[in-house]
């Protein structure tokens, strides 16, 4: 680990180190290039080759008839750099000139002859020399096509002397705390990297710790809480479920064994060669065996109901009608039928006519599912009511005055596999009903909601859009 930490920090610490050099290499190389000029024949040199060049040309220039003339090799000089030259005498009276600008006088008053200095002519840059003879003085001036600034700075001389070793020094410690500095400050982040990668291993190991940081990289610690404890939550809800299917499938296997057993118990009383059984006893027999067949097929067509409507394969074949009449029929169909002919089933409805789009099939399915839970695991002089009322939202509750359910089977009713306490009253159940009942009202796009208490009922609430 160390040593991957001193790996890391040679990492960050050359990394700072060539951007410390490429940020001095770019200072250079704007200083290079603001102290710099290319000739007209593409070669660069310093801003001062056009003072060495005029000061060097007095060599080129020579003194004949108390005239000065310039020598072949000068003008072949100025030529090939592209310059011009103008040579006049004490008065400001021009002499000779070369290649010079239309703009260019032919005399200069001494005031002129410093502005053009200053300020050149033109585009032009224009540098002054000196050429002395006996008691003649002459001044050429020679123009240079490039802009260049004359800055003048007055210093003093022993302060500057002083000064410029104290320069470099201060220079030299500042780049030493630099390095020093990046230094410390990679092998901070490269620390912090292998916390971090270990905190990564140790989360993906489920053994990480929740940390608090106050440092810079506090932000990274809290959302690595946050990821480890979405990931404990996510583990603990994959375990439930686990639980849940596991005990689910041995469930629906003994399920199917109850109605596999008498299915082939008198299937084999029929089929034995030696049976003497009446016509009676034979659909007596018959009659169980559809039973148990009808059983098991419910159970069969409730797994593939859940898978499809889990994974959106089932299509909805919606259609406008009257959810009051609907539910109300559906009551009705619940009362005729044997099993509950008995049973205390009230419906009422603040509207006669509420329309809503629905897929009839479905929602039929998700409605019996609902009342006749709370008809098998109540006892027989339960009262149960169904109503709809109409507000901001079309409401459908079921509401009854059983036994009530314990807060653990109140937040699983939902949950695929659960099977609470009170199975006794229907024991063959699949475990399925309350959950395929809330798929199909969130795929319709309402919500569920139950509410229960031990000893007080329980109340469903189903929610949909009011639609115009």
């Amino acid at each position: 680990m160390k040593r991957s930490r001193y790996k890391s920090s040679l990492h960050i610490y050359v990394i700072f180190f060539i951007l410390l050099i490429g940020t001095l290499a770019a200072g250079v190389g704007m200083v290079v290039y603001n102290i710099t000029i290319q000739k007209p024949d593409g070669h660069v040199e310093f801003s001062k080759w056009p003072i060495d060049f005029t000061n060097d040309f007095s060599e080129y220039i020579i003194v004949t008839g108390d005239r000065p003339q310039i020598k072949q090799s000068g003008l072949k000089l100025l030529q090939e750099n592209n310059l011009w030259i103008q040579i006049i005498d004490a008065n400001g009276n021009e002499i000779q000139s070369l290649d010079k600008p239309q703009s260019v006088p032919s005399h200069y008053s001494p005031s002129a002859i410093l502005n053009i200095y200053q300020n050149g002519i033109g585009e032009d840059s224009v540098f002054l020399g000196n050429l002395h003879f006996g008691d003649e003085e002459w001044t050429y001036m020679i123009g240079f096509p490039v802009q260049i600034t004359k800055v003048t700075m007055y210093v003093s001389g022993d302060r500057f002397t002083t000064f410029k070793p104290i320069m470099f020094v201060t220079f030299g410690v500042t780049l030493l705390l630099l390095i020093i500095t990046g230094f410390l400050y990679s092998f901070l982040v490269a620390k912090q990297t292998t916390h971090i990668r270990k905190s990564i291993r140790e989360i993906a190991s489920r053994t990480y710790v929740p940390v608090s940081n106050n440092s810079s990289f506090g932000d990274i610690y809290e959302e690595l809480n946050a990821m480890n404890a979405e990931i404990q939550s996510s583990d603990k809800a994959r375990a439930k479920d686990e639980k849940l299917r596991e005990e689910w499938i041995a469930n629906i296997t003994h399920d199917l064994k109850t109605p596999l057993s008498p299915i082939r118990g008198y299937a084999e009383l029929i089929s034995a060669q030696d049976s003497k059984i009446e016509p009676d006893e034979l659909k007596e027999y018959g009659d169980i065996i559809l039973k148990n067949t009808a059983y098991a097929e419910t159970l069969i067509n409730d797994l593939k109901l859940t898978y499809q409507l889990k994974n959106g394969m089932l299509p909805l074949h919606k259609s406008r009608q009257n959810i009051v009449r609907f539910t109300k029929e559906l009551v009705i169909d619940l009362l005729n039928n044997p099993e509950y002919e008995h049973r205390n089933i009230s419906f009422c409805s603040t509207d006669d006519t509420v329309e809503l789009t629905f897929d009839a099939v479905l929602l039929k399915r998700a409605l019996n599912n609902l009342i006749t839970n709370a008809l098998v695991h109540n006892n027989s002089d339960t009262e149960i009511s169904v109503s709809i009322t109409v507000s901001d939202h079309i409401k459908i509750s079921i509401q009854d005055n059983g036994c009530g359910m314990k807060k653990e089977e109140l937040d699983n009713l939902f949950v695929r596999y659960y099977r609470g306490e009170n199975t006794a009253a229907k024991p063959e159940g699949s475990g399925l009903g309350m959950a395929i009942a809330k798929q199909i009202i969130e795929l319709h796009g309402g919500s569920i909601l139950a509410e229960s208490a031990p000893g007080s009922g329980t109340c469903i609430t189903i929610e949909f859009a009011k639609q115009n």
